[in-house]
């Protein structure tokens, strides 16, 4: 069963669709953490991250849509390409973008 999100096909910038898994952790998912640290994998899957846990037991999947609802800056890095991250301070604090290298966990 589908969830809205409240955006049109039309309006989605990303290249996957809006209801794509994505990784984040409970701390992201609880609300007590913001979410810091963003992946786009080298395979093309997105991790949007709170800097403090990689760990496996945090890890949550949740649709991309529900990612960019609870914040809507990461629409600003929709055309981040694979193989990229970008971090932040706080969510007050514009995002800055590097490749990176390695694997697919951000560790």
């Amino acid at each position: 069963m589908g969830h809205d999100h409240g955006f049109g096909e039309a309006d989605w910038p990303f290249d996957v669709p809006v209801n794509s898994a994505s990784f984040t952790t409970r701390h992201v998912i609880e609300g007590t953490l913001p979410i810091l640290e963003v992946y786009h994998d080298h395979d093309g899957e997105w991790q949007f991250m709170c800097g403090t846990t990689s760990a496996s037991a945090d890890c949550k999947l949740v649709c991309l849509g529900c990612m960019i609802g609870r914040d809507p800056s990461l629409l600003d890095l929709a055309g981040m390409p694979p193989g990229w991250c970008a971090y932040r301070a706080s969510p007050q604090d514009a995002w800055s973008r590097e490749p990176y290298e390695g694997s697919d966990d951000p560790e």
